[in-house]
């Protein structure tokens, strides 16, 4: 077993079968940086509320298991993959630095210029090229690995741990705003923000997930607080665009998916104060009117900013995605998935909307899982299926339509999810890949589902007093 990752040879020829991403150090680092960890956040919960005891520490385990885990399973299960290319990526960047620096600035700064280039196409420090340095949202990625490695020594578990610190982060800060407005739904938002299977599972370790799952919780903490509390606005302001540069810059779409969701969650909140019927009557198309006119705004510009994100150019990729995605899984007996034909235009994407939501929300099913990993993801499916037809059931479904309107949280939460399933449902093509890209939305879509519950219960109770009356 090798003692440690970096190796200071100029070239360095290998391929992800050859090189481990465990090592002896391991067994000595990461023990002591658990502990650091387990210390500080003991100290840190020591006076905080009731809530922190009950659920930080439980919280945190999890993840870490997951993280653990997630490695484990790419090292020894896939044998590679996204977090064991961004890992030796980094490597390379370790391996640059200490033989030649000075490529460093150009390669971060101008990967692709022509001396980047060419040093990427003639070095053997990186696979196919250096093409995920070209890539800037995988570079992000990869560029904050190697300082973080720079930090650790190489290690890859240690590296993995930190991203998943992010990712608890962001997701305690989640449930600090729920738990804040429905404090009699504790266990309820515990559950939807902290211990989803499939987010502390999948979004943990050396990815891009942790990170787009930590910046959603601190976006939205930081939001809650500048529109709706007391505090440091300035603090909360710089926070919230730090949050969202973070999205943008690794997945977009996310972005594009959740603004909409959070300009009406802090429309409809304080629409619910406005005290004059007439006021409250001219907000509304005032709103939908600013807010179409931001929303064409928004994409003209990031269409003028980068032609990829044209409306055009989006279905063209999504379209080459996906024929990637079916050629991929079918080679490597993968658990691909399809939407049937589909038109890339407006109305087609409409027509395939709710399959793409379905697929995201519910599948796959029991009998469409081809590989024993999907069994976890069919089944929180199926619970998934089971509290929303329930729900649905026991409102009846005028009555489920007027709980979601009635409520400025659930429709925040609906929005973002609805929005999010569709374009992952309508992207990804692939079982395994979904289960990883869709945990974004499944803390907001299960706080949805329980804060509909809890109305629909009170719904009910207020119906039997009045008959009791």
């Amino acid at each position: 077993m090798h003692l440690y990752p970096v190796q200071i040879e100029r070239q360095v020829d290998w391929t992800l079968g050859q090189q481990p991403i465990f090592f002896m150090t391991d067994f000595i680092l990461v023990p002591i940086f658990i502990y650091i960890i387990y210390t500080y956040f003991k100290k840190y919960i020591k006076d905080k509320p009731d809530y922190y005891q009950e659920y930080f520490m439980k919280a945190w385990n999890v993840r870490l298991v997951g993280c653990i885990l997630t490695a484990l399973m790419y090292s020894f299960y896939y044998k590679g993959g996204d977090t064991v290319n961004f890992y030796h990526y980094a490597l390379g960047l370790i391996r640059i630095l200490f033989n030649e620096p000075s490529v460093l600035p150009s390669l971060l700064f101008n990967p692709k210029g022509f001396d980047s280039t060419r040093f990427l196409s003639e070095t053997k420090y990186f696979l196919e090229g250096g093409l995920f340095l070209l890539d800037g949202t995988t570079a992000i990625v990869i560029w904050i690995s190697f300082f973080l490695m720079l930090l650790f020594m190489g290690s890859f578990l240690l590296t993995s741990i930190t991203f998943t610190l992010f990712a608890f982060y962001g997701c305690w800060l989640l449930f600090l705003v729920f738990y804040d407005m429905y404090p009699h739904l504790k266990k309820q938002m515990a559950i939807a923000c902290l211990f989803i299977p499939s987010v502390f599972f999948w979004g943990t370790g050396l990815m891009k997930d942790p990170l787009c799952i930590g910046g959603l919780g601190m976006l939205t903490y930081n939001v809650y607080h500048l529109a709706f509390k007391k505090g440091n606005k300035l603090k909360f302001l710089s926070l919230s665009i730090i949050a969202t540069f973070i999205l943008f810059s690794i997945k977009v779409y996310i972005v594009l998916s959740f603004l909409p969701a959070l300009a009406v969650w802090v429309f409809a909140r304080y629409r619910a104060n406005i005290k004059s019927p007439f006021l409250k009557t001219i907000a509304t198309p005032m709103f939908v009117t600013i807010g179409a006119g931001a929303g064409v705004f928004l994409l003209t510009m990031m269409a003028s900013y980068a032609q990829r994100y044209a409306f055009e150019e989006l279905m063209r990729t999504a379209q080459d995605t996906q024929n990637w995605l079916v050629i991929a899984s079918n080679q490597n007996e993968g658990s691909f998935y399809t939407l049937g034909d589909i038109d890339y235009s407006a109305m087609g994407l409409l027509k395939v909307a709710p399959k793409a939501i379905n697929v995201s929300l519910f599948r796959p099913y029991i009998w469409e899982i081809r590989k024993p990993i999907l069994l976890a993801a069919s089944i929180e499916g199926m619970v998934t299926f089971f509290l929303t037809i329930s729900l649905v059931y026991k409102s009846g479904f005028t009555g489920f339509l007027k709980l979601i309107t009635s409520n400025p949280e659930v429709q925040f939460c609906l929005i973002f999810s609805i929005i999010f399933a569709f374009a992952v449902g309508f992207t990804c093509f692939n079982f395994g890949a979904l289960a990883r890209y869709k945990i974004p939305f499944m803390p907001f879509y299960y706080i949805a589902l329980f804060i509909l519950a809890d109305a629909q219960k009170k719904s009910n109770s207020v119906k039997v007093t009045n008959k009791k009356m």
